[in-house]
Formats: structure tokens, C-alpha cells, sequence
């Protein structure tokens, strides 16, 4: 019997450009590699990562020799800017080659992801799974991205992406960065939902900058998920212009008012403490700079 992860592979369909989905898994592989050395992991993981991100690259070269010749180069063309014969480059690049290996790229986007190491696998309840597809849910249509165009962009299919909205399966990160990417989102602000959702408690003591980014991801996230983001936001109550300061980068409120704005939306404060007292930890090691110069100097404390 198939699994659901082998008819998402075996469905996938991509765009008629492949090469800019693709682009976009490199970049979020890439930044899971720079996470990771920032993270000061092992150098098993930091191999992994690159070796990741290197194959990525590789299918960006198929990708991109797929592109083109759906644009009308020519065989001779691509061999001279590959710089490579072009019995070779048809050889690496055929239709039938490339089929095959976006099939098993597919397969292999679809597959759970271990959790980095260092990094703990908790339990993911299922509202946290609802919170990520809702979050992402709002951003497609605010930005009126039809789902299935958005599919093909990211290289994933209409189930697998629909199953991802509706909280019923969480693909790896580098999937969901993608969409998120495709969507016209930033995923920043989508990373902490997604950790939640996949049940990951990262390690603590980070930067400022990084503890800042985190936090501040983490309550633009909820927002998404209540459907409060965006230009056309509502306003729902009196704290409206205090998360508007805390996302601007003018403030890190205490923790009583941090509770506080994680319930109204919707959020676990639970979750969030971690996060916000990274920021506390990363600023109380700064002697006062914080406090002359507020949360945009914290770039200087990286």
C-alpha cells in the first residue's frame, strides 16, 4: 500500500519555471546551515547541512537547463554556457534524467526531518499543527495566492500543501519556507509556529539580535494565525499599540504584558517565556545599552 508521502512524490507538480522554487529551498537550506553554525552544532550536522544545501544546488542546475529549454535554447547553447559537451549536457539534463530526479527530490521534501542536533523532540499537539495552517491559510489569502499556484512554486503538491493548511501533516522546514516565500510572506515570522507544530525546543542563549528576531517572529507568527497581520489588520483590543512598538523594534515589554499580548493572540505565554527571557538574559549582558538605545541596537550585539 502507498503511503501518503509517496503519492505527494509521485503527484508533485511544478511550475512551468522550475528554477525559482528550487532557488528558494537553497536559500532556506542555506540559512538552516548558517543556524546551525551560529548554534555552534557538530560538525556530523554542519556536514549534513552542506551536503544538503550542495545537492539542492545541483537540481538548480537541472532546474535552470529545464528553464531555458522550455524558453527555446538550444542543446549547443546550454553546453557552451554549462561549459561542458553537449552530449553531456543532454546526457545530465534530458527530460527523462531530470524527471527522475525531481521525483526523487520530491520524495525526499516530502520525508519527516530529524531535528537538529542538539535540539530536543517534544510533543507537537494538534492545536499547534492548526496554528501553523492557519497562519499560512491568512497569508495566502491576504496576498490572494490561489493554493494551487503557490504548489507548483514551491514544487510540492495541492495535497500536501492542503494537508499542511489544514494541520494535518508539518513538512521540514526548507518546504515551508518556500511556500511561505511563494506566498509573498517572510519566514521569520513563520518559524516559531513551525517549531512549535513539529514539537522542536531549541536550545537558549543566543544573541541579542537573535533572541530580538526570534521573539518578535514569534509574536508576528500568532498574529498571522488569528488572522491579525497585514496593512488591513483589525484591531481586536487595548494593546494594539503596544505590539505594534513590540514588532517595530521600540520595545521588549515585561513579562506580565508579554503574557498578556501571547493570550490575546491566542497563543500558549508558556511557549513564549523561553523566548523573552533570552532577551532579557542577552540585554542584561549588554550593561544598559538597551535602555539608551532600544531594541534597534541590539545589531551591535551580535
Amino acid at each position: 500500500m502507498r503511503s501518503r508521502e509517496q503519492d505527494d512524490a509521485s503527484a508533485v507538480v511544478y511550475s512551468p519555471n522550475w528554477g525559482p522554487g528550487i532557488a528558494q529551498r537553497v536559500l532556506a537550506l542555506a540559512s538552516e546551515l548558517v543556524d546551525a553554525e551560529h548554534r555552534q552544532a557538530d560538525l556530523q550536522e554542519l556536514l549534513e547541512r552542506a551536503l544538503s544545501v550542495g545537492a539542492e544546488v545541483e537540481h538548480y542546475f537541472g532546474a535552470a537547463v529545464r528553464d531555458a529549454r522550455a524558453n527555446g535554447v538550444s542543446w549547443n547553447e546550454i553546453a557552451r554556457k554549462a561549459r561542458v559537451s553537449e552530449a553531456t549536457a543532454r546526457a545530465k539534463w534530458g527530460p527523462r534524467t531530470l524527471r527522475r530526479q525531481m521525483q526523487h527530490r520530491a520524495s525526499l521534501t516530502t520525508m519527516p526531518a530529524s531535528p537538529p542536533v542538539g535540539v530536543q523532540q517534544g510533543t507537537a499537539p494538534s492545536d499547534h499543527r492548526q496554528r501553523l495552517g492557519a497562519a499560512v491559510s491568512f497569508l495566502l489569502r491576504l496576498h490572494g495566492e490561489p493554493l494551487q499556484a503557490v504548489a507548483q512554486e514551491a514544487g510540492i503538491s495541492a495535497s500536501c500543501l492542503s494537508r499542511m493548511l489544514a494541520g494535518q501533516r508539518v513538512p521540514d522546514w526548507p518546504t515551508v519556507f518556500t511556500v511561505v516565500v511563494a506566498a509573498g510572506g517572510r519566514p521569520e515570522e513563520f518559524r516559531l509556529l513551525w517549531e512549535w507544530a513539529r514539537g522542536h525546543r531549541q536550545p537558549t542563549r543566543r544573541s541579542a539580535a537573535a533572541a530580538l528576531t526570534r521573539f518578535r517572529g514569534a509574536l508576528r507568527g500568532l498574529q498571522w494565525a488569528v488572522g491579525r497581520a497585514g496593512e488591513h489588520a483589525p484591531s481586536t483590543g487595548t494593546d494594539d499599540e503596544t505590539l505594534t512598538a513590540v514588532l517595530g523594534g521600540e520595545l521588549v515589554p515585561d513579562w506580565t504584558t508579554t503574557h498578556r499580548l501571547v493570550q490575546q493572540l491566542g497563543g500558549n505565554p508558556e511557549q513564549v517565556r523561553p523566548l523573552w527571557e533570552d532577551v532579557q538574559y542577552a540585554f542584561l549582558l549588554s550593561h544598559d545599552f538597551f535602555p539608551q538605545l532600544g531594541v534597534r541596537g541590539a545589531t551591535d550585539l551580535a
